[in-house]
């Protein structure tokens, strides 16, 4: 991981670090002049964070090294269609051992060990 990369990465996360604050920053603003700087600081932040995100993700899209797109795996159009038809028992009050559940994930699972480059398809 170039300089580059490392920055954007700590930028991403200070900004975001930023942006999670800001709700705290807007309820312990005691003055409607505080109030104002602690927005214009949160769209600065929330802009900055945008363009940054989308510099980086146009920047992994030119490479084809291994940490580029070239090695983003595609998934099928059957693990999306899955997905969705699973939708309900992902809540996060499904149970976790039921066997409808566990049969489903191992569904999912051998789609996307399908879709993986150089998989066989099955």
């Amino acid at each position: 991981m170039g300089l580059a990369e490392r920055l954007g990465h700590i930028g991403v996360i200070g900004l975001g670090m930023v942006l999670a604050a800001t709700p705290v920053a807007l309820w312990i603003a005691w003055t409607a002049a505080l109030v104002v700087w602690v927005m214009l600081v949160a769209v600065v932040s929330a802009a900055l964070l945008v363009l940054l995100t989308e510099y980086r993700l146009r920047g992994t899209q030119n490479q084809g090294g291994p940490e580029g797109a070239g090695s983003r795996v595609i998934l099928p159009e059957e693990f999306i269609e899955e997905v969705h038809r699973l939708f309900p028992l992902t809540y996060h009050h499904s149970r976790l051992e039921t066997p409808r559940f566990r049969r489903a994930m191992q569904r999912l699972s051998r789609l996307i060990e399908g879709s993986k480059p150089g998989a066989s398809p099955r």
